[in-house]
């Protein structure tokens, strides 16, 4: 049913023409009411409305082909439904809707006609009269389409009436195949319903053009005062040829065109649309400036209040960029921007920035009014790209390895994606910065270029092939607070008079702390590299440490604990995740705080058997089950002489420094001890350099036979 009855619009819509025909459009008129005694009364009215509406039609000028084949088309659809209705049981509520549905089409179809195809001119009553025959200005009107030019002078029409009746015309002006110029002089004009020209545009105060969306020409608008044009999207140029009185500005839409006018001196406010700005752009007194354009901007120099709030949407700069907001309160936003390019030069000197977007600075960038300068997404510098933020008491930048140089103030913080001992040149705050974060570190990096550091948190980026060494000296005096993660090849820390503990996490094959009078606590936390050569632990001179558990460094193959003059607990790294038998393993352990006791031999005689030796060590006791561990593995072969570490690639020199001999009260050290004990020396066999000697009389636990005897307290 609905397809019968919208084909009846569709046959309407050739009722065009230039002669009347009334005597047919009654018989169309007679065919719907007969139409209408067969549907229910609930729709009587809308079938009324219907009827209207041709014999509205009827009024116009028609061709008599055009009639001729409506006719034959209106008719058959109406044969049609007639036929339709006469089956269907219930429809009476959809018919209604599409009666409606129609009655709106025609509506429209009424105002496709209301073309006026010729020049409009108002500029005396006599013409406006003329217009006013050509134009209906009833409130249920259609609004028209003008083919032609619309000039619009209200001087000579200024009385009240006139400029009702001027405004009642120009109110139903929707489209215009042409220019216009509209002058207002004392009384407002009303062109609110425009929303298209075809051609250029000279408007001036005082005319509503608040629809106004698209002018395919150039446009000269004389409005001041606050000026609000959200409708507008595209121009081919706009000129606000009265923006000496513009107090607000808002043509926040305008997204094609360019705007020529520059000079905003008591505007406090303005907001653009993604419309390019370049040159000198003042507007000294703007609190808010607001710029939609999205592309590449070019040389401008932004004059606002040094308190104003900027927002440019520009994505890259290629020119000069100058902003001049740089007082309290002041924020400058480029929060799309992504580049500046090469020859390029950004100057943001507001107290809050926004450059969150910033992925490249090919050019150079002037941040000279925040104090937290934050690039998220800056990842590529180049060497002409130089930073100055000289406020600036963190830099932030995760992404970005330096290229060029970043200044700041001299006590600043930065986080960087990588920084190499070289790079620090960049940052000229280098020797007074007092703080380092690194996301993702792929070079060396000798702390000691940055001497008044007082912190670091390093995350490495290595891997087996690499060769990152982190190094810590003498020279970091301040330096109190290190932490390190991720994938470091070497960490070595010596001296560093300031720095009290250490807490280590993710992969490090050698790690060494050594020549520290203010270490007191090491947390091992890492593991090894897989592919590396295998893990290393040097703890030498540390003199405040008191214990050290290794328990959770894996594949260990190098321990050195020397000099750690209160170290007196020891716990062995994994015994279960094992070095390769490729690789060698050495223990050195001495001069520490390790305590233990030393129960001499008893020589044998013929009638008594030889008593073996033993020491007492709880410490020993874990290092005993880490050189056991490596001495079971497969594919490593024994040595020659037995009695001493008994596996190739495997030695060791353990020192115990305080022993109690005997249960008594003399005390030595273990090599001492062992060294004095003749009947340990000769062993079982009473004889001298054999397989069954518990000690060889040289240095600590240093045997395969001294390590046997190894017990708990």
């Amino acid at each position: 049913m609905k397809k019968g009855l919208l084909s009846i619009l569709a046959a309407a819509t050739v009722l065009v023409g230039c002669q009347n025909y009334d005597d047919q459009f009654d018989a169309l008129n007679v065919q719907i009411t007969a139409l209408q005694q067969q549907v229910n009364s609930s729709i009587t009215t809308a079938i009324a409305d219907l009827q209207g509406q041709l014999t509205t039609l009827a009024s116009s000028q028609l061709s008599s082909d055009d009639l001729a084949t409506a006719l034959v088309d209106i008719t058959s659809q109406i044969d049609a439904i007639n036929t339709a209705v006469a089956s269907i049981d219930g429809e009476t509520s959809e018919l209604e809707e599409e009666v409606d549905d129609i009655l709106a089409a025609l509506d429209d179809l009424l105002q496709a006609n209301a073309v006026i195809d010729q020049n409009v001119n108002i500029r005396n009553t006599a013409e406006l009269e003329y217009v006013e025959s050509l134009i209906a200005t009833g409130a249920d009107d259609p609004t028209v389409i003008v083919k032609g030019n619309v000039l619009v002078d209200g001087t000579d029409l200024d009385t009240d009436a006139l400029a009702a009746r001027v405004s009642a015309v120009t109110a139903k002006i929707r489209t215009v195949i042409g220019s216009v110029t509209v002058t207002a002089d004392a009384a407002n004009i009303n062109m609110s319903a425009v929303t298209f020209i075809d051609g250029t545009a000279n408007i001036s105060n005082k005319v509503d053009i608040s629809a106004l969306s698209t002018v395919s020409g150039d446009v000269d608008l004389g409005h001041y005062g606050d000026v609000a044009l959200t409708a507008l999207t595209s121009v081919a140029s706009l000129t606000l040829s009265n923006s000496a009185s513009i107090t607000t500005l808002e043509i926040l839409n305008l997204a094609s065109g360019d705007l020529v006018t520059a000079d905003y001196p008591l505007a406090t406010s303005i907001v653009l649309g993604d419309i390019a700005i370049s040159g000198q752009v003042t507007a000294t007194k703007a609190t808010v400036f607001t710029s939609g354009f999205d592309g590449t901007l070019g040389s401008l120099n932004l004059s606002t209040t040094t308190t104003a709030v900027v927002r440019l949407a520009a994505t890259k700069i290629s020119g000069t960029v100058t902003l001049t907001n740089s007082g309290a309160g002041s924020e400058g936003h480029f929060a799309g921007l992504t580049t500046i390019e090469s020859g390029g030069e950004l100057v943001n000197p507001a107290k809050t920035i926004d450059m969150s977007a910033l992925a490249t600075a090919s050019g150079t960038l002037t941040i000279v009014g925040t104090t937290a300068a934050s690039f998220p997404a800056l990842a590529s510098q180049a060497a002409a790209g130089t930073i100055t933020a000289t406020a600036a008491q963190s830099f932030t930048a995760p992404k970005l390895v330096p290229a060029a140089a970043i200044s700041t103030v001299g006590t600043a913080t930065f986080s960087l994606k990588s920084l190499s001992t070289a790079q620090a040149d960049f940052l000229t705050a280098s020797q007074t910065m007092t703080g380092l974060t690194t996301a993702g570190q792929t070079a060396s990096l000798t702390l000691y270029a940055m001497p008044a550091l007082k912190s670091a948190s390093i995350t490495g980026a290595g891997k087996a092939t690499t060769n990152i060494e982190i190094s810590v000296s003498a020279t970091n005096t301040a330096l109190a607070s290190l932490s390190v993660d991720g994938v470091i090849n070497t960490l070595d820390i010596a001296a560093a008079p300031k720095l009290t503990s250490l807490t280590t996490a993710g992969k490090i094959t050698d790690f060494s702390v050594t020549d520290t009078t203010t270490m007191t606590t090491i947390n091992f936390g890492h593991t090894f590299i897989s592919g590396d050569t295998a893990a290393t632990v040097t703890v030498s001179n540390v003199s405040k440490i008191t214990s050290l558990d290794m328990s959770s460094l894996t594949k260990v193959k190098q321990i050195t604990l020397t000099g750690n003059a209160k170290l007196a607990t020891i716990v062995a790294p994994s015994s279960t995740v094992l070095a390769e038998p490729t690789a060698a393993v050495t223990v050195t352990i001495n001069g520490n705080a390790l305590t233990g006791n030393y129960d001499k031999a008893a020589a044998g005689t013929d009638t008594t058997p030889y008593g073996e030796a033993s020491i007492e060590s709880n410490d020993l006791t874990t290092l005993k089950t880490f050189i056991n561990a490596y001495a079971a593995q497969t594919g490593r072969s024994s040595t020659s002489v037995s009695a001493t570490a008994g596996k190739t690639k495997i030695s060791y020199d353990i020192e115990v420094d305080v022993v109690t001999i005997d249960g008594g009260t003399t005390t030595s050290t273990l090599s001492a001890a062992l060294n004095s004990d003749a009947a340990a020396a000769l062993g079982a066999d009473a004889t001298a350099d054999t397989a069954s000697d518990t000690t060889d009389s040289t240095g600590g636990i240093t045997t395969a036979n001294e390590l046997a005897i190894v017990t708990t307290e």
